[in-house]
């Protein structure tokens, strides 16, 4: 008997941030998806605790952030350095104040685990998604403009065919897909090896209740971090286990030798900072640990996976409901590639200056720039030749050039402009632009448009009262009029057209 063939626009291979994510975002946007993960159950380890602000936004909008509240850990943000746990602080690294002046939404602390199963739990909520765990991607090949892969239930020996339009690579740093199709990862692949130790210990009378982000303990170089409320915390110091007792490392690593602790795992890591080569081949599009490799200094890789999957789950909708075609699609890479690049220069550099002893000042971007900050430049933004919005070295500040993310501003009811960023285009404007409103009567795509009465908005968007701002569905700014124009219905008409690349600029 021939295998079932299950046919569907999206599948999503691997169930981790950047996966769950385009299945929850395809569903918002009306796409069906089927997403497989080969892990049949989670392994309860963190592997990661950090989302950053830009990211929360996106699950602000699809609704999951208040259930990720409901379990995020209460620690005190920032860095401190101590010799170990019982001394006393050598140094402190506090993030500045005024961060809800600049989003929405705090960066949240939870265990990458718990993070997936929330998520988890929303994606299966939409009848758009199949959501399948223990599931294996066997084999894939491209044909008639899409992909043909075959699929199997190790637990079962259950094997099926999926004929997609496109797949989307969630499938971890050692990619599968990746590698078959044989595009390689430019970077350092080695800086630093280090063994992870996770255990559980009440440490609550060296850190207090609400333990600070990360603690480095100078003595050994090591790193220690809490991922659990129920007690559970990770080491990870550098070189590999040698053998000795976990225990006892621990003990000595947090200056505690008489420390009631339960080792719940361990083993060695290497750090690197990669990006791939390119971040699409036909209809397979990569993402996540599959498109990039972040050392943790940071904390950057689960939410920049987020945002890869941001900026192409609107594009393939787009394709499918008609509004745009695949010159929209081809802007994907161009878009997160250089993202992607930077950032693993950047973090790779942060990472290396923790270890190397030097106290060399760091000239990246701040975190807040990386998290935020990134312009796009594809032939879907309309360049409005405006100077650079994301220098080297900048701290961020909320600008709404062509590329950029569009700046929140609260708006009445408790709302902010980034909650008008969905499913659609949006143009913006203020009262005096209702030239621009009434050009918009009839668009050859969907847009809302809203008017924002706050006599602040034309500042902090760098335009005129009588001027207009279109605002992707992802949340970047894809056009920009400073003022008012002779022809608000044919700028309006061009942009749309180009920013969902239905015409060549």
């Amino acid at each position: 008997m021939a295998d079932e063939l299950i046919e569907t626009p999206v599948l999503i291979v691997g169930g981790g941030p950047a996966g769950l994510t385009a299945s929850l975002l395809l569903s918002r946007h009306g796409v069906d998806s089927l997403l497989i993960d080969k892990r049949a159950s989670e392994s309860g380890l963190p592997r990661a605790r950090g989302v950053h602000s830009r990211a929360m936004e996106i699950l602000r909008v699809c609704g999951v952030e208040p259930d990720l509240r409901a379990v995020e850990l209460p620690i005190t943000p920032g860095a401190q350095w101590r010799t170990d746990l019982t001394g006393p602080p050598l140094r402190e690294d506090v993030p500045s104040a005024g961060r809800m002046t600049v989003s929405p939404c705090e960066g949240l602390a939870v265990s990458q685990d718990v993070f997936e199963s929330v998520l988890r739990d929303h994606a299966r909520g939409h009848q758009a998604a199949r959501v399948e765990r223990g599931t294996l991607l066997e084999s894939f090949e491209l044909a008639d403009g899409g992909v043909l892969a075959s699929v199997v239930e190790p637990a079962t020996g259950r094997a099926r065919r999926v004929r997609a339009r496109w797949m989307i690579a969630a499938d971890g740093a050692r990619s599968g897909i990746r590698e078959r199709l044989g595009i390689a990862m430019d970077g350092p692949d080695d800086l630093g090896r280090q063994e992870m130790i996770a255990f559980r210990a009440d440490l609550t009378g060296w850190t207090g209740a609400r333990p600070r982000g990360i603690y480095f303990l100078t003595a050994t170089g090591a790193a220690l971090i809490w991922t659990h409320a129920d007690d559970r915390w990770i080491i990870s110091r550098p070189g590999t286990p040698d053998g000795e007792d976990p225990a006892t490392v621990v003990r000595a690593v947090l200056g505690l030798p008489d420390l009631k602790l339960d080792v719940l795992a361990g083993g060695p890591w290497t750090a690197a900072a990669q990006s791939a080569a390119r971040y699409a081949h036909g209809p397979v599009f990569l993402a996540g640990d599959a498109a990039h490799r972040f050392p943790p200094a940071g904390a950057t890789g689960v939410s920049a996976a987020m945002h890869d999957v941001h900026n192409l789950a609107w594009k393939i909708a787009a394709v499918v409901h008609g509004h745009g075609d695949d010159r929209l699609l081809a802007s994907y890479a161009a878009e997160r590639e250089p993202v992607g690049r930077r950032n693993a220069e950047e973090t790779g550099a942060a990472w290396s200056r923790l270890f190397d002893g030097s106290a060399a000042p760091f000239n990246g971007r701040s975190l807040s720039q990386i998290d935020m900050g990134y312009q796009y430049r594809s032939r879907i933004v309309v360049d409005d030749g405006g100077p650079d919005a994301d220098p080297a070295g900048a701290d961020y500040e909320q600008r709404a050039a062509p590329g950029c993310r569009a700046p929140h501003l609260w708006l009445p009811g408790g709302t902010s402009t980034i909650d008008l960023f969905d499913d659609r285009f949006t143009l913006l404007t203020a009262g005096p632009g209702s030239a621009w409103r009434d050009a918009l009567r009839r668009p050859a795509v969907p847009v809302a448009s809203y008017v924002v009465t706050d006599p602040g908005w034309p500042g902090l968007y760098g335009v005129a009262p009588d001027g207009a701002v279109l605002v992707r569905p992802d949340g970047h700014v894809a056009w920009r009029s400073r003022t008012a124009s002779a022809d608000p219905a044919a700028g309006l008409r061009d942009a749309l057209a180009t920013c969902t690349g239905l015409t060549r600029r």
